[in-house]
């Protein structure tokens, strides 16, 4: 059984995340675009789980990275920020590591 994010130490995280890097090069080079938005996902996820929670404050606007979309973070669940991008009123859940001040 795998072990959770949640769970790994700080080392272990960053084994996984250079692991996800790895994988997501080989996806990349062998044009498997669709499984290398999961490992992307997967990567900011693990990375998340390095960070400071307190570093997202609700209410606040953040750009998702890669994009030029903005969240305006409502609520705040372990390493997942919830809000509302671009103003429209569907809320949705970003990693922590996806939200740039």
């Amino acid at each position: 059984m795998a072990t959770l994010y949640r769970d790994m130490t700080p080392t272990e995280l960053q084994a996984e995340m250079t692991r996800l890097q790895d994988e997501g090069h080989r996806a990349l080079a062998e044009e498997r675009f669709e499984e290398l938005d999961v490992l992307e996902r997967k990567y900011y996820l693990a990375k998340s789980y390095t960070m400071n929670p307190d570093e997202i404050k609700v209410g606040h606007l953040y750009t998702v990275i890669d994009t030029t979309d903005r969240l305006e973070v409502t609520r705040m669940d372990g390493v997942m920020a919830w809000g509302y991008r671009n103003g429209v009123r569907l809320e949705e859940a970003f990693p922590l590591a996806m939200l740039v001040p």
